[in-house]
C-alpha cells in the first residue's frame, strides 16, 4: 500500500529511467553509510527534483509505519512507483550494495584475524566499553525517567529470571506482561 501521490508526482516517478534509479539510491548508500536519511532527501528532493518536500514527508511518514528500515522501504516505494517490481529491486539493491560490500569486506578481514590474541583482546575491550556506554546510558535514563517502584521490580525481574535463573525468554516475557498489566490495573484505581 502506497499513499496516493498527485498525478505530478507520479509522473515524475514514471519519467525516471532504470539507470538514473540505480545511480541515485547508489549514491545514497555510499554517501549515507550509517545514516542515509538525510542523503535519501537530498538527493531525491534537491537534486532531482522526484518529490516535493511534502510528498517525501508523506512516504517517510508512512515508510516509518511499516515494517523494516525507512529509507529501504521507500527505495521499494520510489523504485515500484518508477519502474515497477524490477525498479524496486534495482532502488534496494543499490542502497544496500555499498554497506553490504563493506561489510562483507570486514567480516573477511576479521576471520583472517580472529585468531590473533591482540584482535580478540581488543573486540574484548570494545564489547566491556559498549557495554559500559549502554549501562551509563540506561542509568541516566532511568534517573531521569524516575519509574514507579512497581516498574523497577518487573525490570529486576525479568535480569534475574533470564539473566541469572537463564528461564526462557518467551515464557518470562509472558508472565512478566500479565503482573505488569495487572499491577497497573491496580495501581491506577
Amino acid at each position: 500500500m502506497t499513499p496516493t501521490l498527485s498525478g505530478a508526482a507520479n509522473a515524475r516517478l514514471q519519467a525516471i529511467s532504470r539507470s538514473q534509479l540505480f545511480a541515485s539510491f547508489l549514491k545514497m548508500g555510499l554517501l549515507g553509510f550509517g545514516g542515509v536519511l538525510p542523503w535519501a532527501r537530498r538527493v531525491i528532493v534537491d537534486e532531482r527534483r522526484w518529490l516535493t518536500d511534502r510528498e517525501f514527508a508523506e512516504l517517510i511518514g508512512l515508510c516509518q509505519v511499516l515494517p523494516g528500515p525507512n529509507v529501504v522501504n521507500l527505495a521499494v516505494i520510489v523504485g515500484t512507483r518508477s519502474r515497477g517490481p524490477v525498479g524496486a529491486l534495482l532502488a534496494v539493491g543499490a542502497l544496500l550494495f555499498v554497506p553490504v560490500g563493506v561489510m562483507l569486506l570486514i567480516a573477511m578481514f576479521y576471520a583472517q584475524v580472529a585468531n590473533v590474541p591482540y584482535v580478540r583482546d581488543g573486540i574484548a575491550a570494545a564489547s566491556a566499553a559498549a557495554a559500559g556506554l549502554i549501562l551509563g546510558t540506561a542509568t541516566r535514563l532511568l534517573v531521569q525517567a524516575r519509574p514507579p517502584l512497581r516498574g523497577m521490580l518487573t525490570g529486576g525481574a525479568a535480569f534475574i529470571a533470564v539473566g541469572i535463573l537463564h528461564w526462557p525468554l518467551f515464557w518470562v516475557i509472558v508472565v512478566l506482561i500479565a503482573v505488569g498489566i495487572t499491577a497497573e490495573w491496580t495501581a491506577s484505581r
